[in-house]
């Protein structure tokens, strides 16, 4: 969303200069691409600014490199089933019932997981990699219409992240069943939902979340969260661990 704001930002000064300008130039055509932001830029950095970073990069260190958990294995955003989705979401229901009560299930999407969760240490550093976004978790509670709306776009676009009180079985990619805490979808029934404020806005495809009849705001960020997630599970001597279950079943 950043970089679609920058480049409607530049494309409005390039029209107030073309439009103040004489009128014998016109712009004719934009051009852009990506540059990646890699090692090779290295020799082009400024040493007053690497000298600016190098101050706070001293003090952030030691709170970035701080281990608070491990991994048993490597967890990463691909495939039909994101493992390390299905680990977001299932920490999200988690919590999300501790504020708030019973709920039926989370959902985040595979797009907000920036990077993989590779095996072993887990550093603070690694989640704010993997959760760079300021997004805070919300509860809605949404109409059993609207849930079979939300879970159809999945199949119809980007299988998304939900949390394993879900189970979802799709035949020639069109849902046969879908099961809520055991029990078939009820489109009559209201759900409650734990999701990012992000998704509830109806971003990344997700309109359907806009019809709740109830949103619930909270000041929790998901990356603050996953970081005390992430330390309660080890205090308890528990390693991060998620795998692809029977949550998603594709029949033939």
């Amino acid at each position: 969303m950043k970089k679609v704001n920058s480049i409607v930002s530049f494309l409005m000064v390039l029209l107030l200069l073309n439009a103040c300008a004489s009128k014998q130039y016109v712009i004719t055509s934009i051009t852009g691409g990506l540059i990646e932001m890699n090692s090779s830029l290295d020799s082009l950095a400024d040493p007053g600014m690497l000298a600016f970073i190098q101050k706070y990069k001293n003090q952030l260190d030691p709170e970035m490199n701080e281990v608070i958990g491990e991994a048993d294995q490597t967890l990463t955003k691909s495939g039909m089933q994101s493992v390390l989705a299905n680990f977001t979401a299932d920490a999200m229901q988690d919590r999300g019932t501790d504020k708030w009560g019973a709920v039926d299930f989370a959902v985040i999407n595979n797009g907000g997981l920036r990077t993989t969760l590779n095996q072993g240490p887990v550093t603070v550093g690694n989640l704010y990699e993997i959760y760079p976004f300021n997004n805070r978790l919300v509860l809605l509670e949404l109409p059993g219409k609207a849930v079979k709306q939300l879970f159809d776009s999945f199949t119809q676009k980007t299988m998304e992240g939900f949390s394993k009180g879900v189970r979802l079985t799709l035949k020639n990619n069109v849902i046969e069943s879908l099961t809520i805490g055991g029990k078939p979808l009820d489109e009559k029934s209201t759900y409650r939902i734990v999701t990012v404020d992000y998704l509830a806005e109806g971003n990344d495809g997700m309109e359907a979340l806009t019809q709740a009849v109830q949103y619930i705001k909270s000041n929790i960020i998901l990356r603050d969260m996953m970081i005390e997630y992430t330390r309660s599970l080890t205090s308890k001597n528990q390693k991060i661990h998620a795998t692809s279950d029977d949550r998603i079943t594709i029949e033939e």
